[in-house]
């Protein structure tokens, strides 16, 4: 779950309440809206959530994520 701060710019599209929060929404499998799931690449890259930028790629949380996507899109 990306929760969203002052100054991200998101397509209100992609944005869900959480509890009163601004979050990222999910598809059904977890994986974030903007998650291209061919590609595996961020569509916002450019603009995404600070959230998204302090997530260190590459770090157990991150394969995790990235694994149990790949096994739903199976």
């Amino acid at each position: 779950m990306v929760e969203l701060r002052a100054g991200d710019l998101v397509p209100e599209e992609f944005v869900v309440q959480h509890n009163g929060v601004r979050c990222m929404e999910q598809r059904g499998d977890g994986a974030c809206v903007a998650l291209d799931p061919v590609t595996q690449l961020c569509t916002l890259y450019e603009t995404r959530p600070q959230t998204c930028r302090e997530f260190n790629r590459g770090e157990d949380l991150c394969r995790r994520i990235l694994g149990m996507a790949f096994v739903a899109a199976s």
